[in-house]
């Protein structure tokens, strides 16, 4: 499908200024959990602007930096391509440190409309949500995790 990016996610979200410091786009395939940063979304880059360009059905992560170059503001947002039509799944605006991780159940479920994120996934992205993902914290938790579980 031959679409203009910049107008689309313009048509979607007004209050958008499109690259004004920056910006990609990528195609998201997949999940690495491994990893807490934006490599846990599989895909590949794309290119995007304001011109026409060929899109192929499917999901793309879209990177939008504003504000000071020295310091912008990176707003994410995913996106399902289907039939020429672009549809808005999930947004974070001014994306932290681990901002990909708050995609992973949104992906999951686009990739797999069966998908059910099962009672330990949800734990574990509780545990990771709440902690910071703070590896000092997390072995503290992990420790007292494994003491209760040795008194069972």
């Amino acid at each position: 499908m031959l679409l203009n990016w910049c107008e689309e996610i313009t048509n979607i979200d007004p209050s958008i200024n499109f690259r004004a410091t920056g910006g990609w786009l990528k195609t998201v395939t997949g999940l690495d959990k491994s990893v807490l940063n934006g490599y846990s979304l599989v895909g590949e880059f794309v290119k995007s602007g304001d011109y026409k360009h060929e899109y192929s059905d499917g999901l793309y992560l879209d990177c939008n930096k504003e504000g000071k170059k020295s310091k912008p503001k990176q707003d994410f947002r995913l996106f399902r391509l289907k039939n020429g039509k672009l549809t808005l799944i999930d947004q974070v605006y001014d994306g932290k440190k681990n901002w990909a991780c708050e995609f992973w159940e949104s992906v999951s479920e686009e990739l797999n409309p069966n998908f059910r994120e099962s009672e330990a996934d949800k734990i574990i992205s509780l545990i990771l949500d709440k902690t910071g993902k703070d590896k000092k914290l997390l072995r503290e938790v992990q420790s007292q995790l494994d003491l209760v579980i040795s008194e069972i």
